[in-house]
């Protein structure tokens, strides 16, 4: 049996997936893409395009355009130059995908009775628009591939070879079927986009085979469920860049290969976890291509800056600095490495407002003498609803007379609903609303960017610990808390 690490879970690379799929590159902006439309039967009173040009994060570019009372709408922005960026058109409920590139000036018909059926382009790169749309009727939407090989996961890893490959070739033959008049260039993203998929998964196999199999979360994973990766090939290419798949695909390679090879890392052996970081980012720098390896060790440091020791943060962050002394990924990774240095343990907690059980507004700073146990959460998140649940039977009732405070943040824009989900689930203690979702100055200041996040703060308002235990894991968070008071 071989354990895998923990920090690099399904559940993260699953979420990144579904997130990435809006993504596209930091590219400098180019000429504004121009959308003018008309909306029958209209369900709402404007359209929204939504699109993300950050790689390493989500961080979503919004634009807003009324309708006028025939229908009529019109918008401008702008987009990364020489790049194909997924954007996502919202009517109310409805939603049309596009692949749009700079200079890209276009007609949209659509009417919300019927709205996948009748929208339709005219103009600059409408030939793309009706593909799209044309594969949203007939195949469903990009992310919708990820499903279709997700029903493959319980198979044997030779059907699950096979069956990926018949899924890609049906992706292919509809391009055949119906991009004639595509750019050479766009369908060889777009094609390459379900090649990449396909080798995503077979690195995710060997984890999420085993979870089909048991029912439940595992790092621990049978030597047999590797056999998926014989089929796994360096497919290296700095034009793929611009292809989300290709970067989720790069984003788990090498580590994976290591564990299909033997090297066993337990969860608990820090030092050997770190020697695995370091083998991998070894192999990045060996054998990318220059602008993948920079985007790999990037993306490595980004998402685990906060998790890992904040030495080898360090050393990493010096390495890259020195090897691309100008990427476009420095200011966020430098962002990125002044919160992990803040979020230490022994730093002081940013201080923010907090509504007490009785109702009493104070701020975290008035806490200082007591433990303090943050939880930043919303309605949305089902984990994060199942955690507070969790908290309230398995937590809270061993601290009853104790210096110790749980503050659970809300960031839902809706406060009402926030506030009703907690009378309904009969949840208690120091409950604060604070509008703005990711943006919410709390948030900001926690550096908060997934959900659920947890903080643990001593009684001298200090973070206690870099990571502390979520509720879930309530015996090691029982014996933190108790440590500190």
């Amino acid at each position: 049996m071989r354990t895998s690490l923990a920090a690099m879970n399904i559940g993260r690379r699953i979420y990144c997936c579904l997130l990435l799929l809006l993504a596209c590159s930091c590219s400098i902006y180019a000429q504004d893409v121009v959308l003018r439309g008309h909306i029958t039967n209209r369900t709402s009173d404007s359209v929204r395009i939504t699109y993300n040009t950050d790689r390493l994060a989500y961080y979503p570019k919004e634009f807003y355009a009324p309708l006028d009372r025939n229908g009529n709408f019109s918008v401008s922005f702008p987009v990364p130059a020489d790049v194909y960026t997924m954007v996502e058109l919202r009517h109310g409920n409805h939603l049309a995908e596009l692949m749009l590139t700079n200079g890209d000036s276009l007609k949209v018909i659509a009417d919300a009775r019927r709205f996948d059926s009748s929208i339709s382009y005219t103009g600059s790169g409408s030939d793309i628009q009706n593909f799209v749309a044309q594969h949203t009727l007939e195949r469903g939407r990009v992310n919708q591939y990820t499903m279709r090989i997700r029903n493959h996961i319980a198979e044997t890893p030779e059907d699950y070879l096979k069956g990926l490959e018949n899924e890609k070739k049906e992706e292919l033959a509809f391009t055949t079927r119906h991009g004639d008049k595509l750019p050479a260039r766009f369908r060889r993203i777009w094609d390459a986009s379900f090649t990449y998929y396909n080798y995503f998964f077979i690195e995710q196999y060997p984890q999420m085979h085993e979870m089909q199999r048991i029912r439940r979360y595992t790092d621990t994973i049978p030597e047999a469920n590797y056999a998926v990766l014989k089929g796994l090939p360096d497919a290296f290419d700095d034009e793929y860049l611009q292809v989300p798949p290709y970067l989720l695909y790069l984003s788990g390679l090498f580590e994976t290969r290591l564990r299909g090879a033997g090297y066993a890392v337990p969860v608990t052996d820090s030092a050997n976890a770190r020697k695995l970081l370091d083998s991998v980012d070894k192999l990045a720098y060996k054998l990318l291509p220059t602008g993948s390896g920079e985007y790999f060790i990037a993306q490595s440091l980004y998402a685990r800056a906060r998790v890992q020791y904040i030495e080898r943060s360090r050393a990493v962050f010096a390495a890259f600095r020195k090897r691309w002394p100008a990427s476009q990924y420095l200011p966020a990774l430098q962002k990125e490495m002044d919160m992990a240095e803040r979020l230490q343990a022994g730093q002081p907690a940013p201080d923010m407002n907090v509504t007490m059980a009785d109702g009493k507004q104070v701020r975290l700073s008035d806490l200082k003498g007591k433990v303090v146990y943050i939880s930043f959460w919303t309605t949305w998140c089902k984990q994060c609803v199942g955690e507070l649940r969790m908290m309230e039977r398995k937590v809270k009732d061993m601290f009853a007379n104790k210096p110790v405070e749980f503050v659970t943040v809300s960031i839902d824009e809706d406060t009402a609903t926030a506030k009703l989900l907690q009378q309904q689930m009969g949840l208690t203690g120091n409950f604060t609303y604070t509008t703005g979702g990711w943006y919410a100055p709390a948030a900001q200041s926690y550096g908060v960017r997934a959900l659920p996040a947890y903080f643990l703060v001593d009684r001298n308002g200090n973070f206690a610990v870099t990571q502390p235990p979520s509720p879930q894991r309530s015996t090691e968070l029982l014996v933190a808390i108790s440590k500190l008071y």
